[in-house]
């Protein structure tokens, strides 16, 4: 092997080593964020965790599954957030998946320019009990009416009506009650702010925040620690 070769090789080696390296060094990092973070909440006191679940559990906001269920997901979302689109299908099973043992909390925040006209869309159709429907119709329907970091109020709304939320009752209730609802996002931005929130998802489990692919682990971690087997 000619000299010229072998360094070609030792380089892409070396390169690629760097690279493993940094992705085992990413890795530790989230590890150990993850851990921090659960010792950091353990570590407060029931007034202190009360306060932060007061904040992350506001009545204005949608649950799906069992309200009274013992372990809480908590998910901070932005309609014009692609992750958040691309996580919502994994999010959405979450109550399925865990029957009666776990309850997820949806907060919208309004960080894209466009995306409260999104929110209030969604209030709307809360009022009319059909909230997971528009969810579900504005993730899968994201790349129509979301387009070069723009919202087409048009198309947004014909999202809706697709949802089967009644637009005509979503106009009329959006006239009267816009202040309302503005005051719901604004309430929840205030939150998230308190919560040290700067992006979306950001994720809580009974009161503790989790990055997006430790929330599986987390959840089930939850449920074998509070649900114990009936002996």
């Amino acid at each position: 092997m000619s000299s010229k070769k072998r360094k070609k090789i030792d380089a892409k080696l070396i390169i690629s080593l760097s690279l493993l390296a940094l992705l085992i060094l990413f890795a530790a990092s989230a590890y150990l964020y993850n851990s921090y973070k659960k010792t950091e909440f353990s570590n407060k006191t029931q007034d202190e965790k009360a306060q932060i679940e007061a904040l992350l559990v506001r009545e204005h906001a949608y649950i799906a599954g069992n309200k009274d269920a013992k372990v809480t997901v908590v998910e901070f979302f932005d309609p014009a957030c692609s992750a958040c689109v691309r996580i919502s299908p994994v999010v959405a099973r979450i109550p399925e998946k865990y029957l009666d043992q776990v309850r997820v909390v949806y907060r919208s925040l309004g960080y894209h320019k466009g995306s409260d006209m999104i929110l209030s869309l969604l209030e709307a159709a809360k009022e009319q009990g059909k909230f997971k429907e528009a969810f579900a119709a504005f993730n899968l329907r994201f790349p129509r009416w979301f387009i070069n970091n723009q919202v087409n109020d048009f198309v947004a709304w014909g999202v809706l009506e697709q949802s089967g939320t009644d637009v005509k009752a979503a106009k009329e209730f959006l006239d009267s009650n816009q202040d309302k609802v503005n005051e719901i996002l604004r309430q929840n931005m205030e939150d998230a702010e308190n919560l040290g929130i700067t992006s979306t998802p950001t994720f809580f489990v009974n009161g503790m925040q989790v990055e997006q692919k430790e929330l599986i682990d987390t959840i089930e971690s939850e449920i074998a620690k509070i649900y114990k087997e009936k002996e």
